[in-house]
């Protein structure tokens, strides 16, 4: 059971029982989708409105270090025209910021040349070769940045900048460090359950800082929402998926407007929203009922019809490949309608028994009879083929002797058919090329002597044909094969041939052939009568056939084609006797 096993379980009655219940459940079902729907949403609205202030919380402390950092990097800014960079006073100024606020690692001023003219600490340094500077030079305006590796501190640091204008010309640059601390970054007071994740970046959405590290921080944030594009509103909260599939809630606050911004997220659990409360008891009540309706289906159904029905099925296949059955003792735990059912069942079970013997009775009877009918056939048959072999010996012409034979060759054609229906184990039927193979071979072995050197081919597939197919089949074989003896030549440069082949072109149909070499004749041709009878049968037996007679004839060859239906039991029905013969 390659295909059906699936099915034979899906067809089932319980199967479809559930279904029903299944369906009748369905508008309960929608209902408690449809509340469940509408309460996940609103845990959605009070989770995206929870999280905008734990990030706005969040981002508090670090809003104060980037505001007073900028607050700095201006005010130092404004300080640098008035003063003398070569001179120590000037490093003095930022060494002392630096000492004031602790939060600060590093604070200088760098020239257009990209060197630090003076600073906290390697005042000479060269800072042409970074990114900050690059940008800072392309447009001169306070930014913030990230550098992941400082090139004086070695650690990641936030990078305030703010540029210096001396006389209305961009002079350069100051610039303070903030060191990255994630501890600044997270609240005592957010939900154990779900932490928010909090990180920073600046207006071209470039991170700044990130609560929990900056190694994997691509991964946590909104897939398909570049930073960038989260730039210049207010507030905004929205559900999303992170880089690496975890579906989220996020929220961005502006930390400094147009320059800083905190994005906090925490996970998206639509299936808890509180401790011993799951969103999911909306559905308990029609998933229990359909449970239970599946447990009725199967217990009910099953025990009261699907096993009797099962049991019976199996009595029936029994019954179907043994011919035995069983009656079993009335159960009365059984249904009125079963117990019927099983009753009815083996009383037609006893009448099928009793009619099939009474069947094979008849059918034997007629087999034994039907075989003896042809058994007398072909005796008969034999016996007027042994008259007309005597007829042959005391013929006193060759010609008399000639269609002598040709009548003793064709009545014994007959008897061979009905030899075959006598021996054959599938009545009524003949298998056409065991029939061919054991005529047409003795009359061609028969037909010509050895010393004329002709080569003989026969091709028989196996073609299952009823009586009144396989006598005119025979015949219409046997008289082509004749005349194609009479009239085989030797070709130039070749040997005589004659070739006889039965084959099946399509399902219901079937093709005989005999074809002979023309050339010098090896009958004489005082042995050869030319009265025409031999054609006029093959076409009455082609008729018979209802088949297509072709004859196709060159200077090399001489051919007979019948092609001819293979008849049905009910259609071969045909009329067993020539009724035309021109």
């Amino acid at each position: 059971m390659k295909g059906g096993g699936w099915r034979r379980y899906v067809d089932g009655l319980g199967v479809r029982l559930a279904a029903l219940l299944s369906i009748a459940l369905f508008p309960i079902g929608l209902i408690a989708v449809s509340l469940t729907h509408q309460f996940s949403n609103a845990a959605d609205d009070r989770a995206k409105s929870n999280l905008l202030a734990l990030t706005a919380q969040a981002a508090a402390g670090e809003e104060g270090f980037i505001r007073s950092g900028f607050g700095a990097t201006n005010a130092l800014a404004a300080v640098i025209p008035s003063m003398d960079t070569d001179s120590p006073a000037c490093s003095q100024i930022f060494r002392d910021f630096v000492a004031q606020s602790p939060a600060f690692s590093f604070a200088g001023f760098v020239g257009l040349d990209g060197i630090l003219k003076c600073g906290t600490s390697s005042v000479g340094y060269d800072f042409s070769e970074g990114e900050v500077y690059h940008d800072m030079i392309e447009n001169p305006a306070p930014r913030s940045d990230l550098t992941l590796s400082a090139p004086i501190s070695g650690t990641s640091v936030i990078v305030l900048s703010s540029p210096v204008s001396i006389d209305g010309a961009f002079a350069g640059y100051v610039a303070v460090s903030l060191p990255h601390n994630e501890s600044r970054m997270v609240l005592d007071n957010a939900p154990v359950d779900r932490p928010v994740e909090l990180i920073t970046f600046n207006r071209e959405g470039e991170i700044l800082s990130a609560a929990g590290g900056l190694d994997d921080v691509r991964d946590r944030l909104p897939k398909g929402r570049p930073l960038a594009n989260l730039t210049g509103q207010y507030r905004m909260s929205f559900l999303g998926t992170t880089n690496d599939g975890e579906p989220r809630i996020f929220a961005v606050v502006p930390i400094l407007r147009n320059q800083v911004y905190a994005i906090g997220s925490w996970p998206r659990e639509r299936l808890s929203v509180a401790p011993g409360f799951t969103m999911t008891t909306p559905m308990i009540f029609p998933i229990a009922m359909w449970l239970t309706s599946l447990g009725v289906a199967y217990f009910a159904v099953h025990r009261l019809a699907i096993k009797h029905i099962r049991h019976l099925s199996r009595d029936m296949r029994d019954f179907a490949t043994t011919r035995r059955h069983a009656r079993r003792s009335k159960d009365m735990a059984l249904p009125r309608e079963l117990r019927e059912i099983d009753e009815a069942w083996h009383d037609l079970a006893d009448t099928v028994i009793r009619d099939e013997a009474e069947l094979e009775d008849n059918i034997h009877d007629k087999s034994v009879l039907l075989k003896e009918v042809h058994h007398r056939v072909k005796n008969n048959l034999q016996l007027i083929a042994s008259i007309v072999n005597m007829k042959v010996r005391k013929a006193r012409t060759p010609e008399a002797r000639f269609a002598l034979k040709e009548v003793q060759g064709r009545v014994m054609s007959i008897a061979t058919v009905h030899r075959s229906l006598y021996e054959t184990t599938t009545e009524g039927r003949v298998r056409a090329d065991e029939l061919l193979g054991s005529t047409i071979g003795k009359l061609i072995r028969a037909g010509v002597g050895h010393e004329t050197g002709l080569k003989s081919a026969e091709t028989y597939e196996p073609v299952v044909l009823y009586p009144d197919q396989a006598v005119p089949l025979s015949l219409l074989a046997a008289e082509a094969s004749t005349n194609a003896l009479k009239y085989v030549g030797r070709p130039t440069g070749g040997a005589p041939y004659v070739h006889v082949s039965l084959t099946q072109i399509a399902p219901d149909m079937a093709r005989l052939a005999i074809e002979n070499s023309k050339g010098v004749a090896l009958v004489p041709p005082e042995q050869v009568s030319g009265t025409g009878l031999g054609s006029n049968l093959i076409k009455a037996f082609a008729q018979q056939l209802g088949g297509k007679l072709t004859v196709e004839e060159d200077d090399l060859h001489y051919s007979v084609i019948v092609d001819f239906p293979i008849a049905d039991f009910d259609d071969a029905e045909t009329d067993s006797g020539i009724s035309e013969m021109e």
